[in-house]
C-alpha cells in the first residue's frame, strides 16, 4: 500500500529529534550513545506513529551514501536488549526502529547507539530521525520537524579532540514512500496503546533508494551554496 497523496504531509504537533548523538567519532571506536526523543505537543492521542532512525556515511565529492561501515541500534524498553536496526540501502524497511501509541502531551526517549568500524574511511556521517503516521484519509503525515545531523568521521586512530554534540541542521530530509515494517514497541517499558488493525497502513520509516537520493540531494544543495557563498564545503561539517 502506498501513501497517498504526492505531496508530504506534516504535523507540528509531533515531533522527534535525537540528543547526544557525537559531533566527531574515530573509525573504531566502539559504540556511542545517543538518545530518540519523540514528544506529542497536541491536545490528542495517536493511535499509532511509526518511528525510525538512520544514519549513514556520504562521499563529499560524488554524494555516494555508504551505510556498509555503521552499525546501528536501540534499546528495547520493554526487554532492555540491544536491537540492530537495518541501514541496507537496498532494504525497504532500513531504518525502521517500531511503532506505538502516543498519549496528549506525551513525551519519551529510547536509547540508541551506532559503531563506525575500524575500515571506514574518513569523511562525514549523517543521522535522520522521523516519525509518521496514517490520517483519516489515508495519507501519511509525518513529524513537524525536518532537521538532520551531521558527524564526521574520523580515520581510525585518530584523536578526537573535543567533542560535542551534533545539532540538527536545517533543510529536507528523506521521506518513505512505501508501507513496510510491523513491530510493536514499549516506550518507557509500557505497554503501547496502539489499537492498531489491519486498516493502518504500516509505514516504512526511511527506506532505500529515498535515502541515497533524499541525502545526495541534501548534500549537494548545501556544498553549491556553501561554495557559491566563498565558505569552504568543509565548514558545512559540524
Amino acid at each position: 500500500m502506498e501513501c497517498k497523496g504526492e505531496e508530504p504531509k506534516f504535523d507540528d504537533d509531533l515531533a522527534t529529534s535525537l540528543s547526544g548523538l557525537p559531533s566527531r567519532i574515530v573509525a573504531g571506536s566502539g559504540f556511542h550513545g545517543f538518545k530518540l526523543h519523540v514528544k506529542n505537543s497536541g491536545s490528542h492521542a495517536y493511535q499509532r506513529v511509526d518511528l525510525g532512525v538512520f544514519a549513514a556515511q556520504i562521499d563529499e565529492d560524488d554524494f555516494f551514501v555508504d551505510t556498509s561501515h555503521l552499525t546501528l541500534q536501540y534499546k528495547d524498553p520493554a526487554t532492555g536488549k540491544w536491537t540492530g536496526i537495518s541501514l541496507d540501502e537496498n532494504d525497504e524497511g532500513a531504518g525502521y526502529l517500531g511503532y506505538t501509541g502516543i498519549k496528549a502531551k506525551e513525551s519519551f526517549s529510547v536509547e540508541m547507539r551506532l559503531a563506525v568500524d575500524a575500515k571506514a574511511p574518513a569523511g562525514l556521517g549523517f543521522a535522520i530521525s522521523i516519525g509518521m503516521y496514517a490520517d483519516d484519509e489515508g495519507n501519511c503525515v509525518s513529524s513537524g520537524d525536518d532537521g538532520y545531523y551531521e558527524f564526521d568521521i574520523l580515520k581510525a586512530g585518530s584523536a578526537s579532540g573535543d567533542v560535542n554534540d551534533s545539532r540538527p541542521q536545517g533543510g529536507s530530509k528523506p521521506l518513505p514512500a512505501k508501507p513496510v515494517g510491523d513491530k510493536q514497541i514499549e516506550p518507557e517499558g509500557r505497554l503501547a496503546e496502539t489499537g492498531a488493525g489491519s486498516a493502518l497502513p504500516v509505514v516504512a520509516l526511511v527506506g532505500g533508494a529515498a535515502v541515497a537520493v533524499g541525502a545526495g540531494a541534501v548534500f549537494a544543495v548545501r556544498r553549491r551554496r556553501a561554495t557559491g557563498s566563498g565558505t569552504a564545503a568543509a565548514d558545512t561539517a559540524v
